[in-house]
């Protein structure tokens, strides 16, 4: 049930023990730099395979682009966006 995790604030480098997907300590994953750079990568080839539409039929010109501060600036709405393969 990994959507267990969504409300927490639990940190993935190992401080938080309720979650620790790459171990910890002296034997932690040596793949963990990899797998922070896979990420990008996933994320890029998402972008480029698929076509995106936002949700709602909202037009980009109605986003709401403000922002939240925190630790990392946030948008205070979140991007819906909707991915479909476009056929010719």
């Amino acid at each position: 049930m990994p959507e267990r995790f969504l409300e927490s604030e639990i940190d993935v480098k190992g401080r938080d023990f309720e979650l620790i997907p790459f171990g910890a300590g002296r034997r932690i994953c040596p793949g963990l730099p990899l797998a922070y750079k896979m990420v990008h990568l996933r994320l890029a080839s998402l972008l480029y395979t698929f076509h995106w539409k936002l949700a709602h039929d909202l037009k980009s010109e109605d986003m709401d682009m403000t922002e939240k501060f925190g630790l990392s600036i946030h948008k205070s709405e979140p991007l819906l966006a909707i991915p479909f393969i476009f056929s010719i």
